[in-house]
């Protein structure tokens, strides 16, 4: 392959990566497809394993793919603008969620929990909460990375006047405010669509994929104070997580 190139040309990994995005983009890899192994992208190209890592590598960084050991490439989405990625690393990095993000609210309401929202929250179906609903962005100007309705026990709704005006998580103004701790927080995730009603307030167009997120704040004497769902679109938010292994010597191991 003739690698005679301009001065100011790209480095050729970025070459790979956009011959691959653009087939994303395409459609040519769906959602959840896997991109060719490696190798075979090595063959293709005409280059070295270390090129293509670092294509997929950028992909990895913009949300387009996810690369799992083992298993191979696998595509998350199929289009990437100015998404949030969160890296996780402890506890303590998931707490931070948002920090550095505002929410801006366009619903509140008090709310009795139905049989249905106190599942997914797991609450006590007749369970008094008062709701706070809105766009999460990273600026002002810039695209809404979710919508997330928040559940707040009634005597943490005093921070209704403070959500909005500063940056930050709902759980760290209940900690400032009521001298509330964090002991456990519980997250899930599961592949879902953007509701009709939420299209307008996420600039997104109908049937738009998405991920749901349900966090679950627990505190002092083992009491759920926060709870939150939160959509966000597809390309709009990605969690990065590494985790360590605790490497033990089994039992009567020497």
């Amino acid at each position: 392959m003739d690698d005679s190139r301009g001065a100011k040309a790209q480095p050729r990994y970025q070459d790979v990566a956009d011959v691959l995005m653009q087939e994303v983009a395409d459609g040519k890899f769906p959602i959840g497809s896997m991109l060719p192994t490696e190798l075979d992208l090595c063959e293709r190209f005409d280059v070295s394993r270390y090129t293509i890592r670092e294509a997929l590598r950028r992909l990895e960084e913009i949300g387009l793919v996810a690369r799992r050991q083992g298993s191979g490439t696998v595509v998350q989405a199929t289009e990437f603008g100015p998404g949030y990625v969160q890296q996780i690393g402890s506890l303590s990095e998931l707490l931070q969620y948002s920090a550095d993000t505002r929410l801006y609210v366009m619903e509140t309401e008090d709310v009795t929990l139905d049989r249905g929202l106190a599942r997914v929250l797991r609450c006590r179906p007749g369970e008094e909460r008062h709701r706070i609903s809105g766009v999460r962005r990273v600026d002002a100007s810039g695209q809404p990375i979710c919508w997330s309705d928040i559940y707040l026990i009634p005597e943490y709704a005093g921070i209704l006047d403070m959500i909005g005006k500063r940056s930050g998580p709902v759980y760290s103004m209940v900690e400032s405010e009521y001298g509330e701790k964090v002991e456990t927080v519980s997250v899930e995730m599961f592949p879902s669509t953007v509701p009709e009603r939420l299209e307008a307030a996420l600039d997104v167009a109908p049937g738009t994929s998405a991920m749901t997120i349900v966090r679950r704040y627990t505190g002092q004497e083992n009491r759920l104070f926060e709870a939150s769902i939160s959509v966000h679109p597809e390309g709009r938010f990605t969690y990065s997580i590494v985790l360590k292994r605790e490497w033990r010597l089994p039992v009567g191991g020497r």
